[in-house]
């Protein structure tokens, strides 16, 4: 059975209709990153992919996986 690339499609489609209503015409799309989780192995196990978009270089990809890992984390406890 081929992998299901629909919630791919529907994350994408979600973020852009959330970019074009944060920003408009006014802007561009500088960097695009993807991070996809696999069940595999008849979902005994999980494999964790990525992709940026070919401009991006190296510092920037750090960054956007950096920014998203701090903005699923839990606030510090003062």
């Amino acid at each position: 059975m081929p992998i299901d690339q629909s919630q791919v499609g529907r994350v994408a489609a979600l973020l852009m209709d959330e970019l074009e209503a944060t920003y408009g015409d006014d802007a561009s799309i500088e960097s695009v990153g993807l991070v996809v989780a696999v069940k595999h192995s008849g979902a005994t196990q999980t494999g964790v992919h990525f992709r940026f978009t070919e401009n991006t270089s190296r510092h920037v990809g750090i960054g956007l996986m950096e920014f998203a890992s701090r903005a699923l984390s839990p606030p510090p406890i003062p």
